[in-house]
């Protein structure tokens, strides 16, 4: 797949992660069109939570992993979301806000993963409250 097709894919990704999340949370959830402008999380919408988006067949967590670690800011959960062809939305989150408590570094080795239902109690249990204001 050439680059436009790769760029048209994460941005369908996008589109279609930020509606279901829309629906199941019940609020507006949507594409930052300025990403690749102005940096940020690839949607809007999850208070406290810096959600960076791939759709590609070949998954390759460690560099998107620290791609979602770098653009979140320092208020902010990094969080991976990414899925392949005929396969479920899948969740990257660190182990710290799985396991209340621990404080590990954010790299790829300290990450849990969440199906798309694990990520939303994980979000409604408070991902994004004041708990992460620096």
């Amino acid at each position: 797949m050439d680059g436009k097709g790769r760029r048209s894919k994460g941005q369908s990704g996008e589109r279609e992660l930020a509606g279901l999340l829309s629906k199941a949370l019940g609020h507006e959830v949507v594409r930052n069109l300025d990403q690749a402008r102005d940096g940020g999380p690839d949607v809007w919408g999850l208070p406290g939570v810096a959600l960076e988006v791939k759709r590609q067949e070949r998954v390759t967590l460690e560099p998107w992993w620290e791609q979602a670690v770098q653009q979140a800011h320092r208020s902010q959960v990094p969080v991976l979301a990414y899925r392949q062809s005929r396969k479920p939305w899948r969740f990257r989150v660190p182990l710290g806000e799985c396991v209340p408590g621990l404080v590990l570094p954010l790299d790829l080795d300290h990450t849990c993963e969440l199906s798309l239902q694990g990520f939303l109690v994980w979000y409604a249990s408070g991902a994004g409250d004041d708990r992460h204001e620096k």
